[in-house]
């Protein structure tokens, strides 16, 4: 059976062979991906230097949308954590455009997603979906199966020093990142800045494990430090994305 959101996407397009143009056209654009390093000190007092971050990404897909923002309560703030904005009333509405192209992102390097097949319209959020990478998309296993993978190093504010690799698997799309954009046909491409700070912000690497021999410390399954990154990976607000003026470079 066909995905439903590429199905609705389907009709949309299809709606314009039959001389309905006043509410969309067709057009592409880029749809790019880089990250933006910490700038400060996580809530536990670590400062992290990334060494390495990548993704396997499945699909990039825009809908209509909007993400209203709440405050509510989460649990996460009863063992030191601090409770943060979340999605609230979302409806993806129409889907307006989308990349399904699978490949493994160098973050830190930046990398293009591929060209979106879209329409025009009132853009208002988009949806991230990560995958199991394959020996096609990352032929030299950086990832090891996973979804995401994050290296390098953090100091805390009492002189400790953790080296970690560690790597995270999504179970679900991450829905409702915010994009507003009121969409026709000028030149440009979307940018996906993933912030790195708010993957590492609720990270306690005290919690990692003990160094192997190499000196470098994980995330073992159900620590702090494994919970902490699979709560920023699956942040919305680490996922900043803008249009850019221009062709993609």
């Amino acid at each position: 059976m066909k995905n439903p959101i590429a199905l609705a996407l389907s009709v949309a397009l299809l709606s314009l062979g039959c001389g309905d143009k006043t509410e969309a056209e067709r057009r592409t654009f880029a749809v790019t991906m880089t990250a933006t390093a910490p700038t400060a000190p996580n809530e536990y007092g670590w400062t992290v230097t990334p060494e390495a971050a990548r993704l396997s990404v499945g699909s990039v897909r825009f809908f209509e949308g909007r993400v209203l923002l709440s405050r509510r309560f989460d649990w996460y703030s009863l063992i030191g954590g601090t409770a943060n904005a979340h999605p609230g009333h979302y409806v993806p509405g129409d889907a307006l455009g989308e990349v399904l192209t699978p490949q493994t992102v160098d973050l830190l390097a930046g990398g293009n997603l591929g060209e979106a097949n879209a329409v025009t319209g009132s853009y208002g959020s988009l949806e991230l979906t990560l995958v199991t990478p394959t020996a096609a998309t990352d032929a030299q296993n950086l990832l090891g199966g996973h979804h995401a993978h994050v290296r390098g190093t953090a100091t805390h504010t009492s002189g400790a020093t953790v080296r970690f690799d560690a790597v995270v698997d999504l179970p679900k799309a991450i829905e409702g990142v915010r994009f507003e954009r009121d969409l026709q046909q000028e030149a440009g491409h979307v940018r996906i800045a993933v912030d790195l700070g708010t993957w590492m912000d609720r990270i306690d690497f005290a919690t990692a494990s003990l160094p192997d021999a190499a000196g470098v410390s994980t995330f073992p399954a159900g620590s702090q430090a494994q919970n902490g990154l699979v709560r920023g990976v699956e942040d919305t607000s680490a996922y900043v994305v803008t249009w850019v003026e221009g062709a993609a470079q």
